[in-house]
């Protein structure tokens, strides 16, 4: 064949390539992987069904994962199981807990940020001929001079965000707590690795992720009842197009809950968070597993109840083949949102507060959670309240009542209401649907 360029990406005997003609042009704008079969004694092909690049590669990395005698677990001479961490390279590692593990996980994003950082570092090593290049072994990683290299390199590494063009649009310094969570993510997919049947690696990391109190800075800033209540004045002004930041105040305010928990408030029955009438609320959906971080099942104030019984009325007015996704507390006309970071920051912007980390939405629990403990609130009822005690099996049989803590935001909510007359009420709940939900969306403010 005439004008066969280099492949894509190679891994073991697999390459990565377009099916070409004669004189080399493609036959088809699918990749393909191809290997060499010696008991056809002829290359062979596969499509991997579609042309994005990046999908391709992981459709090769999966072909090489299933082959039992390609393999890095495997010797590819006698077949028999190996564990060589010397041979097995931190990138193929990356790779292969992703593919097994990373990617099928709820933080599947996150996780992928994380060590895009590691392999930035990699890369980087490559281009100056570090000592770490794309050459590095599970061995060399597991080492305490690999991560020592890492913290030290990012530590003068940016958090950017970047546009759909790819364009750098924002950025800050990175936390030493940021750089601990590449490294902890690193570090389980080297475990990943020893953990696989058979093993891949017979190394483990010589280290670990420093502790959190140790490398994040506590959050000092909080606001009292009065900013509270602009707030939610600002998010409750008429005709302003701001029913999901409403919506994300209340529900915060009444459950004291991180935003993720807030965004995720669905009156849909097959999620079991709520239904009417109940006195309480499941911050944890149905079929949601349990994290670090709990979400409690909490007492329902009042006002959260309103506002979830108007959102059941509009999910039960949409044609049952219509509702899957709908029924968030917090929504764009009737479809979920990821957040409300944009529509939160143009809020600090016009009520001239100040802006930057300590004052993003988690602004709402820190606030909430000082003003209750200085408040005299018992100490088990804003811990379990806050998810912050959920070790015992008591958790699993009784629903707390955390009366120090209904009491201390009944009054709380009072005295917003007094300074800002009307705001906790869902003027918004009657909002035209624009149609069926379709995906999340993060609010444009």
């Amino acid at each position: 064949m005439q004008g066969r360029p280099p492949p894509l990406y190679n891994r073991g005997k697999y390459w990565l390539d377009k099916l070409r003609r004669e004189d080399g042009t493609p036959r088809s704008p699918r990749w393909y992987i191809f290997w060499y079969d010696p008991d056809a004694r002829r290359e062979a092909s596969l499509s991997t069904g579609t042309a994005d690049e990046v999908e391709a590669i992981a459709a090769l990395d999966r072909r090489y994962l299933s082959d039992r005698g390609e393999a890095a677990a495997y010797c590819p001479t006698c077949g028999q199981p190996v564990a060589s961490a010397d041979a097995y390279l931190l990138t193929d590692a990356i790779t292969d807990y992703r593919l097994e593990h990373g990617d099928l996980q709820a933080s599947a994003v996150t996780i992928a940020a994380r060590l895009k950082h590691v392999l930035d570092f990699v890369e980087a090593e490559e281009a100056r001929n570090g000592m770490f290049g794309m050459a590095t072994s599970c061995a060399v990683a597991c080492s305490t001079p690999f991560v020592t290299a890492f913290r030290a390199w990012s530590k003068d590494q940016p958090v950017t965000w970047r546009n759909k063009a790819g364009a750098v649009t924002a950025s800050r310094p990175r936390s030493a707590a940021t750089t601990e969570e590449s490294v902890l993510q690193v570090a389980a997919a080297l475990n990943h690795a020893a953990d696989a049947d058979p093993p891949r690696s017979e190394r483990r990391p010589t280290y670990k992720p420093l502790p959190r109190k140790q490398v994040s800075r506590p959050r000092r800033h909080r606001v009292d009842v009065p900013v509270l209540a602009d707030l939610l004045a600002y998010a409750a002004e008429p005709d302003k197009k701001r029913a999901s930041l409403h919506a994300f105040i209340v529900a915060s305010l009444c459950t004291i809950a991180r935003p993720d928990s807030v965004v995720d408030i669905c009156v849909a029955p097959e999620r079991e968070q709520w239904f009417p009438g109940s006195p309480t609320i499941d911050l944890n959906p149905f079929g949601r597993a349990q994290t670090n971080k709990h979400r409690p099942t909490i007492p329902v104030m009042p006002v959260l109840a309103e506002w979830l019984s108007a959102e059941l009325a509009r999910y039960q007015r949409i044609d049952r083949d219509q509702r899957k996704g709908a029924g968030f507390l917090v929504n764009y006309y009737g479809r979920s949102v990821l957040d409300v970071d944009t529509s939160w920051a143009t809020m600090l912007r016009n009520l001239k507060l100040p802006s930057g980390r300590e004052w993003k939405p988690y602004l709402l629990r820190h606030s909430l959670a000082t003003i209750l403990r200085n408040r005299g609130v018992a100490k088990w009822d804003l811990e379990g309240f806050m998810g912050h005690d959920a070790g015992s099996t008591t958790e699993v049989y009784a629903i707390g009542r955390f009366d120090t803590v209904r009491r201390a935001l009944e009054d709380i909510l009072g005295e917003i209401e007094t300074r800002a007359p009307g705001a906790l009420r869902r003027t918004c709940a009657e909002v035209a649907l624009s149609g069926p939900s379709t995906g999340v969306l993060k609010m444009t403010g």
